[in-house]
């Protein structure tokens, strides 16, 4: 093994280094150990309990695994962002199987350089390189100050389900106030009758008007399953092109909100509803971002900068449309941390983490898999009732859910 310095700017890759600044990438950089390794050489041993952080810089690794199933990692793709099997004791042997560069940093060090970066701060740039060659980065400065600046235009929630809302948190509603306000609005109104009567809920009495139906989900169910309805109408655009991609992002939120209510049902302290709800919203500042994207013909004319201004805005925006909805801090932590696949705040499980474990189930089988984590190199698995199975029993257990999952989107789609 040879000990060899690593370049910063190709820390700039890796999830954990995202947020820092480019000093403390060079400290980072001067200061981490880099090592070239040969094939077959084991970096982490099965059950291991220390705390350092691998990296894959160059090459790739074999992963096998406490239940002998055997996994790949090459260097450079989605799956190499994160460290290596970092869940502790190890659940995985691993060793190279093509000449490798390694990039190990003790727990403590990288905690550090961590620590000295807001990692939930604002996007900021620097107003001196706003010049043509930085295109990108200037359409971002002048959305984020849009956006700081309360200029840029975020989604309402849908009336119908601001005045149910106001209507439960009134002294003295009835189910018959509730389903009056609903009643105001004939689709959801359907849509709510055909819920309660759904094979989901599974009520021995079947209802036939909309009071009737809201006696048998109950008032909080009633109120998460309106705000779901209603948000689909918010997924739509007058430009064909984005058209299209909310239709896709619609699509991709059914699916995600379906097996969050699974997930939740199976799940103990968690409300599949709510789950349900998390799963559609997650997303919602992608549609602001689109909706947007039609006042700026620079990013409509460029796929890639607006698939960038996505990546970098999504989270701040959603968050900020939940926050002007009044949604409660768990809803607000599933748009700013989505995706944050090696996410780790809490000992017990909580909102982000069902949604997290939503978007790895529903990618099993898709080329999406080879870009994210193994589901149980992911905190999330663990803290869940799937994580006292191993990763193929949990899949055969969402695979008998199946019909439940499909029930669950058929409803989403009434």
């Amino acid at each position: 093994m040879e000990t060899e310095v690593v370049d910063s700017e190709h820390l700039k890759f890796f999830t954990p280094f995202q947020s820092l600044s480019d000093k403390q990438l060079d400290y980072i950089a001067v200061n981490a150990q880099v090592l070239s390794i040969g094939v077959g050489k084991t970096i982490i041993d099965l059950n291991s309990n220390s705390r350092d952080k691998y990296l894959l810089l160059e090459g790739s690794l074999r992963l096998l695994s406490f239940d002998d199933s055997v996994s790949l990692i090459q260097a450079n793709t989605d799956r190499a962002r994160n460290p290596i099997a970092q869940l502790r004791p190890s659940r995985y042997k691993v060793s190279t199987s093509s000449p490798s560069k390694i990039l190990i940093l003790q727990d403590d060090f990288l905690d550090t350089a961590i620590e000295q970066a807001d990692v939930k701060s604002s996007y900021s740039i620097d107003e001196t390189i706003l010049d043509d060659e930085h295109e990108e980065e200037r359409i971002l400065y002048e959305l984020i100050l849009e956006l700081q600046q309360g200029n840029f235009i975020l989604p309402s929630l849908p009336s119908v389900a601001t005045r149910i809302r106001e209507t439960i948190e009134g002294d003295g509603s009835s189910a018959a106030d509730i389903a009056n306000v609903i009643l105001t609005d004939p689709s959801i109104a359907a849509k709510i009758i055909k819920a309660a009567n759904s094979a989901l809920y599974q009520r021995r009495t079947k209802a036939e008007d909309c009071k009737t139906a809201v006696v048998s989900l109950g008032t909080k169910v009633t109120t998460q399953l309106v705000i779901a309805f209603t948000l689909k109408e918010l997924f739509n655009s007058p430009n064909e092109m984005l058209k299209k991609r909310m239709k896709q992002l619609w699509e991709h939120s059914i699916e995600i909100a379906a097996v969050s209510f699974v997930l939740a049902k199976i799940t103990s302290g968690f409300n599949a509803e709510h789950a349900l709800l998390a799963g559609l919203i997650h997303d919602i500042g992608i549609v602001a971002i689109l909706n947007k994207a039609t006042e700026h013909p620079r990013i409509m004319d460029s796929e890639e900068h607006l698939d960038k201004v996505i990546h970098k805005m999504h989270g701040q925006v959603g968050s900020s449309i939940l926050k002007r909805w009044d949604f409660s801090a768990d809803f607000i932590a599933v748009t700013e941390e989505t995706e944050n696949w090696m996410r780790d705040d809490n000992e017990e499980s909580d909102l982000v983490d069902i949604i997290n474990m939503a978007h790895l189930h529903s990618y099993i089988g898709s080329p999406k898999q080879r870009d994210v984590p193994i589901i149980d190199q992911v905190p999330a698995f663990h803290k869940m009732a799937l994580g006292q199975l191993t990763p193929k029993l949990s899949i055969k257990v969402l695979e008998k859910a199946h019909e439940k999952i499909e029930q669950t989107k058929a409803l989403l789609n009434i």
